[in-house]
């Protein structure tokens, strides 16, 4: 099986079942242009950036039949997360039809939610072209470290509206006057509202760093005792499949994606998933984890091992299992 691709997510996938090549590139024309595409049994080419079509002459007979859209971007938004939605909701199902339609594509998404918009917006014949499959964690970089000290919390995220960074500096704020001396925040400050942070440096008790490489972060993640994600919309959220391999539990809003299909419905870890923006109650949730930590030590270390087990389900082994298959499943299918 031979595959082009543009994200180095499915050469890690599968690179012990196909020979994966991968080519940088942020359009689909450029993907599709750059090489003799007849070479491949299969062309993945996932989607990063905002709704705009991809505009420019692409030969649908040259796609039809061996080629996968992966919406690593949301397909809607809900006007409560994205009070400007309109031209987004407008472009992306655009976009998606121009695919399945125009192009003969396959199109696979991130969350349940999507699935189920985009097959009751096309005609019922193209609902086998709409392919739901979750993305992974790498078991073997994010791990469960020591834990030790003060109850450390972590919030990582691009400094932004999208991820809810103005309700997390409200968030931390709070946790620090309840907790006081009893609680250390971890910051990795990057993306455009890093100026948001400054109203937090008269806190001796937090840490604000600098982007980590890959190592440096799963070791800080794998010893935070609390990941706090507060994102408005995500299309998977990854960090939290993440941080529950590191053993480390995650407080959140209700997001679409990992969180909303998986761990709320979890009866361990779906306790600390919250209705999106109940400020109170994700508090509460922190306070009730750092109160694990120092009164019931062997609880809390329970929680952690739980966590670690949810999230080996997503591992590369068994979610590079369930993409070959539905690989294969086109590949076979081709016309």
């Amino acid at each position: 099986m031979r595959i082009l691709t543009n994200t180095t997510k499915i050469g890690k996938l599968l690179s012990n079942y196909a020979e994966v090549e991968v080519l940088k590139v942020r359009t689909l024309r450029d993907l599709i242009s750059k090489v003799y595409i007849n070479g491949y049994d299969l062309i993945y080419f996932a989607k990063y950036t905002p709704p705009l079509l991809d505009l420019g002459s692409i030969n649908r007979f040259r796609t039809k039949g061996k080629l996968m859209i992966g919406m690593h971007v949301p397909v809607k938004i809900d006007h409560i997360n994205r009070p400007h939605h309109i031209v987004y909701n407008l472009l992306m199902p655009m976009q998606t039809t121009y695919y399945l339609r125009m192009l003969g594509a396959y199109l696979h998404v991130l969350n349940k939610d999507d699935e189920e918009y985009l097959r009751n917006r096309v005609h019922s014949r193209l609902n086998s072209r709409v392919i739901y499959a979750p993305l992974f964690t790498d078991t073997s970089i994010f791990k469960p470290g020591n834990k030790y000290g003060t109850f450390t919390l972590l919030y990582s995220a691009r400094a932004s509206w999208q991820k809810g960074t103005d309700i997390a500096v409200k968030i931390i704020e709070r946790l620090i006057m309840k907790l006081k001396d009893n609680i250390e925040i971890k910051i990795v400050a990057y993306g455009p509202l890093t100026h948001l942070y400054n109203k937090l440096k008269k806190f001796r008790n937090i840490e604000i760093l600098n982007y980590l490489p890959l190592d440096e972060f799963s070791s800080v993640l794998s010893k935070s005792h609390v990941l706090l994600f507060t994102s408005r919309y995500e299309s998977f959220a990854q960090l939290p499949l993440d941080s529950l391999a590191s053993g480390t539990p995650v407080v959140s809003f209700n997001v679409r994606g990992f969180v909303k299909d998986y761990v709320i419905k979890d009866e361990v870890l779906g306790k600390y998933i919250v209705d999106f923006d109940d400020v109170d109650n994700i508090i509460d949730r922190v306070i009730e984890l750092a109160k694990y930590w120092y009164n019931n030590e062997n609880h809390y270390y329970e929680l952690v091992k739980y966590s670690r087990q949810f999230a080996e389900r997503f591992s590369i082994e068994n979610i590079s299992k369930i993409y070959l298959d539905i690989f294969t499943n086109i590949i076979n299918n081709a016309t």
